[in-house]
Parts: C-alpha cells; sequence; structure tokens
C-alpha cells in the first residue's frame, strides 16, 4: 500500500500547524484495518505494517496521551514541549522536530 504522509518510518514525523494528530490517527486505523503487507510511506523506506505502527500510530498517540495530561492538570505549553518522548529518540530528526510536535498537539488539543 502506498499511504504517503500518513505514514512515516525511520524519522520523526512532522506535526504542522495544520496538521489533525486525531484525525491522523484514524486515517493510520484505516490503512491498518487493510492489513498490508507492505506500506509505502511519504517518509522512509517500504515497511512492515508492525512498524509502521510503531513509529506513526504509536507516536502519535503518545504525544496524545501525553499532551492530554498536562491539559487536564491544568499545565500549559511548556509543559507540553517537555513531556518524555525518549522512547522515539532512535528516528531521525528527533531533535529538530519532537518538541515542536509536542507544542502543535498542544496547540490542536487545547480546542477539541
Amino acid at each position: 500500500m502506498f499511504a504517503g504522509d500518513v505514514v512515516y518510518v525511520d524519522r520523526m514525523l512532522g506535526v504542522i500547524g495544520a496538521s489533525d494528530s486525531r484525525a491522523w490517527l484514524a486515517a493510520f486505523a484505516a490503512v491498518a484495518a487493510l492489513e498490508p503487507t507492505h506500506i509505502v510511506p511519504g517518509h522512509g523506506a517500504p515497511a512492515t505494517l508492525a512498524k509502521a505502527r510503531a513509529q506513526t500510530y504509536d507516536y502519535l498517540r503518545h504525544l496524545r496521551t501525553e499532551v492530554g495530561k498536562v491539559l487536564e492538570a491544568g499545565g500549559g505549553i511548556e509543559e507540553a514541549v517537555a513531556i518524555d518522548q525518549s522512547a522515539f529518540s532512535h528516528l531521525a530528526v528527533f531533535d529538530q522536530l519532537s518538541r515542536r510536535n509536542a507544542q502543535q498537539v498542544f496547540i490542536r488539543m487545547e480546542w477539541e
């Protein structure tokens, strides 16, 4: 399956201002429901569904869970960008994108 930017592999995905992480998770679930043998991501090498899930879906779910905890506790964007994302630090460009990703998810979730 050609998944385009719904899937990133071997590289940290980028959450931008127009990104909707909730819809992104739903789109990934639709891809996964088709049970593809191989996925060609928008970024990275072709991969299995398991690898795509671990590096895209699981990351987005982690971001939303941790940012949700910050919001529930009444925390601000400073706390959101400091959430622990180290489980995904093996992905390329982690240092450049992880904090910005948390910031963008926080901004979007604040109004959900």
